[in-house]
């Protein structure tokens, strides 16, 4: 397994989706051109019709940075149609698939490029990603299962955090500030090997915007692959920037696509029945959920009425 060097090819692409992400953008450039520039890499950011400030933004912040594309798409093609744009745009050897309310910390991008360039069986690398008041982000999990469905149904890995058995989806067991192979870290900062998610022709688009990480991790690993979690590189993540946009279309999106990934990995006939129940219990869990959001979004308008 080693990495094809494409003719004109550089050391690294990173790919970044925005869509309305003015509040973060300028820093997550900021923080990434010095480091881009000196590996001799590129920029390429796909714009999903944002409406606000994004592109100005872009514009003002890589006036003097030569290797960028921006590519204006004129409507929402959500995050895995967006990121396969860059994947085909991209000349890098390796991809860093990177979130726009991200700030990736001095040194960080080529630890994770050297930590992939120095291993042929590695095929994804991912930082620590850390909260902005510098608490760690617990951002590695391992692939999910129908058990996994049923304990956060019911609430039992809130009831048992550090339990591999009632929370080891979200891997409460592991503590994120050691490195390790893990099966699947978050793609809000995740460096892959080029070859390798060509090879994979990047995300699956029926995963537009949740569990497309999952997926693709799995991938990786089918392809004989191993993924790294590698905490001496650092990225602050806002987190759910995006989410928090247009949160009911997001919550009911989690919700499909989990199921979709179910129904993906356990095809077998006798996996039916689990996923029949598993999806029972993750419409059941929708509504919940939906409610407390649009409980919380009449109480802030309440408050703001009240000014």
């Amino acid at each position: 397994m080693t990495s094809v060097q494409h003719d004109n090819s550089i050391p690294l692409s990173v790919i970044i989706v925005t869509y309305n992400s003015a509040d973060e953008i300028g820093e997550c450039l900021h923080s990434l051109l010095p480091q881009v520039t000196f590996l001799g890499g590129e920029i390429i950011i796909v714009d999903n019709a944002s409406r606000d400030d994004t592109l100005a933004i872009v514009e003002d912040e890589t006036t003097d940075f030569e290797a960028i594309q921006v590519i204006k798409n004129q409507r929402n093609y959500n995050f895995s149609v967006a990121n396969n744009q860059g994947l085909e745009a991209a000349r890098g050897e390796h991809l860093l698939i990177l979130n726009p309310d991200t700030q990736v910390q001095v040194g960080s991008v080529e630890i994770l490029l050297n930590a992939i360039q120095g291993d042929n069986h590695l095929g994804a690398v991912a930082p620590q990603l850390l909260w902005p008041d510098g608490h760690i982000q617990r951002s590695c999990r391992r692939f999910p299962t129908h058990w996994d469905v049923v304990v956060h149904s019911l609430g039992l890995n809130l009831l048992w955090p550090e339990s591999r058995f009632f929370n080891g989806w979200k891997m409460g067991d592991f503590n994120h500030a050691y490195p390790r192979e893990v099966d699947q870290p978050a793609a809000a900062a995740l460096m892959v090997r080029g070859s390798l998610l060509r090879e994979l022709k990047g995300f699956d688009r029926q995963f537009p915007m949740f569990f497309n990480d999952v997926d693709l991790c799995r991938r990786i690993h089918a392809a004989g692959y191993k993924i790294l979690f590698q905490p001496e590189a650092q990225v602050v993540h806002l987190g759910g920037s995006s989410v928090l946009k247009n949160r009911t279309t997001m919550i009911i999106s989690s919700h499909i696509s989990f199921f979709r990934y179910l129904e993906k990995y356990y095809d077998r006939f006798h996996h039916q029945l689990f996923n029949l129940l598993a999806g029972l219990l993750l419409y059941l869990g929708l509504i919940p959920r939906l409610v407390w959001h649009w409980l919380g979004l009449a109480i802030r308008f309440r408050r703001r009425d009240a000014l």
